[in-house]
């Protein structure tokens, strides 16, 4: 394989693929360098190993491994501290969306019912039906969705500033322990496609 196309990621995220069309339009070349550019512009390049055929991908998964292990235990401790210092948001939230989600259900049902009475006799005629019922089963739910998100977003605030610095400490910690990782990978897997 002589560089990465767009159509190598057929399957890949939408995402994915425009950042690769932007940084790469012409195809990338299978070096190092473009490896490095690719993740620093946020391709999961890991992807890529699907190209490999079964025996490249167990070299390559063999050949990472070592870095991966070396990953895991670096930030072990990282993942533990933050889960510990995340546990109580968690169950704050958990506790807070509770009643919102019990409400939410309650709410749906009525609507839902409909919808399926609608439905029983629109699977005859599906694509005619549907888009009716569809339509009315949205204007049904829109006010218990409405209700939904308003309950929700208090809880959702208040998880997301509970959690803030234990989230920044963790990306923190596991840093170095990631890039040392990517660069181990992103070296394997050039190897690996230049000999596929």
């Amino acid at each position: 394989m002589e560089q990465i196309t767009l159509q190598h990621l057929e399957g890949a995220c939408k995402d994915q693929c425009v950042i690769f069309q932007r940084i790469f339009p012409n195809g990338a070349p299978i070096t190092l360098g473009a490896a490095r550019q690719a993740m620093e512009a946020g391709l999961q390049i890991a992807w890529l190993r699907r190209c490999l055929s079964t025996s490249a991908r167990k070299a390559y998964d063999e050949a990472t491994a070592a870095a991966w292990k070396a990953y895991a235990e670096a930030t072990g401790p990282a993942r533990k501290a933050y889960d510990e210092a995340t546990a109580p948001a968690e169950k704050a939230y958990d506790e807070a969306r509770a009643p919102a989600e019990k409400a939410y259900r309650e709410a749906m049902a009525p609507a839902e019912k409909a919808y399926d009475e609608a439905m029983a006799p629109a699977r005859k005629a599906y694509s005619e039906a549907t888009a009716a019922a569809l339509k009315a089963y949205d204007e049904a739910t829109a006010a218990a969705q409405k209700a939904y998100d308003e309950a929700m977003a208090p809880a959702r605030k208040a998880y997301d500033e509970a959690t803030a610095a234990a989230q920044k400490a963790y990306a923190e910690a596991r840093a170095p322990a990631l890039k040392a990782y990517r660069e181990v990978a992103a070296a394997r897997l050039v190897k690996a496609l230049r000999s596929a």
